[in-house]
């Protein structure tokens, strides 16, 4: 989703989970990132796609699509498969 795009409320909660989602993927995927913000990020996005859900605003066009899709709604688990080898599902 673009920003160019937010033309109402339900589209501006679609554009912050997308941001929110987008910085949950790059923290994953470093080696090194805080916990506890890494934690903060996730729970953020969490409670966004809980809210979508909701109140049922289309994410379709969002990080949020797949989150849904196919990880049961779990940011947490979403955000798994941008970990580094060393530290994603066990490995």
């Amino acid at each position: 989703m673009f920003k160019s795009r937010v033309l109402n409320p339900q589209d501006a909660l679609a554009y912050v989970t997308d941001c929110t989602l987008a910085t949950v993927s790059d923290m994953a995927s470093k080696k090194s990132s805080p916990k506890g913000e890494f934690g903060r990020q996730v729970g953020i996005a969490q409670q966004a796609i809980e809210w979508m859900l909701e109140f049922e605003v289309d994410f379709s066009n969002t990080r949020a699509a797949d989150v849904v899709k196919n990880h049961d709604g779990s940011v947490a688990a979403w955000a798994e498969i941008f970990a580094p080898p060393s530290q994603g599902r066990g490995n």
